[in-house]
């Protein structure tokens, strides 16, 4: 019989990772016990770079994707350049475009690289399992639910001019202080708070943490069928 009782599925997002295989784990179990099956997981990308241990993150959220088929992975900025630096080295344009390959090296790409040592290959990019490659090719760029938009880094606010890429992968200013209207409340990653604390705006939710510089990984849990208030919004962090 019945209990009369509606359930809400909740939504989960998670903030950026970068490596830091502990803190997604301890994340992970804190979750399972507040969540049911039927919610969902939202995981804002920037899984890779950076931190200790990228291929034993993304072998984990592989199970998650396994478990959870309900989530979603969005794409971070240092996945795409994960991405573009293989197609390069694949089609030989490194050898012209130096400095775009060299960036992603430079900004995590070794610790990424570093995590895949014990596969033997005689390329860098066959280090890493096709299977990991898939899922960083299936990873999406945004994601709406209810009233929240889920990207990596942000949305361009109305009337302004963006020519660096796709704005929801890199954008910091001009989204960071807009107050304008962005079509829901933004959930966003990309940009670490400098006080390791969430950042709660009328129009927006960063939730990167800054877990690869010694902060804590966060996720915020709201509930889509809820008008947004300040009030309704519940964080957990792990060290």
């Amino acid at each position: 019989m019945g209990t009369g009782i509606e359930v809400r599925a909740l939504i989960f997002a998670i903030g950026d990772i970068h490596g830091e295989i502990w803190k997604l784990r301890g994340l992970l179990d804190q979750l399972e016990h507040v969540s049911t099956p039927e919610d969902r997981y939202v995981f804002l990308g920037d899984y890779v770079d950076r931190g200790p241990d990228t291929c034993g993150v993304i072998d984990l959220l592989l199970r998650v994707r396994t478990q959870r088929p309900n989530s979603v992975f969005l794409r971070g900025n240092h996945e795409q350049m994960m991405l573009d630096t293989r197609d390069m080295f694949e089609s030989g344009e490194a050898l012209t475009d130096f400095d775009t390959a060299a960036n992603w090296f430079a900004f995590g790409g070794a610790e990424t690289l570093e995590s895949y040592s014990k596969n033997s290959a005689s390329r860098w990019f066959q280090r890493v399992p096709e299977t990991h490659w898939d899922f960083i090719r299936q990873t999406t760029i945004e994601y709406r639910e209810g009233g929240y938009v889920f990207v990596h880094a942000g949305l361009l606010p109305p009337g302004e001019i963006w020519e660096r890429g796709d704005p929801r992968l890199w954008i910091r200013q001009p989204f960071l202080n807009s107050p304008a209207d962005l079509g829901g409340i933004v959930i966003y990653g990309h940009t670490p708070s400098p006080s390791g604390e969430p950042v709660v705006m009328p129009n927006k939710i960063g939730i990167d943490t800054g877990a690869t510089y010694g902060g804590p990984l966060t996720a915020v849990a709201l509930n889509p069928e809820i008008e947004f208030s300040k009030e309704n919004v519940v964080f957990y962090r792990q060290r």
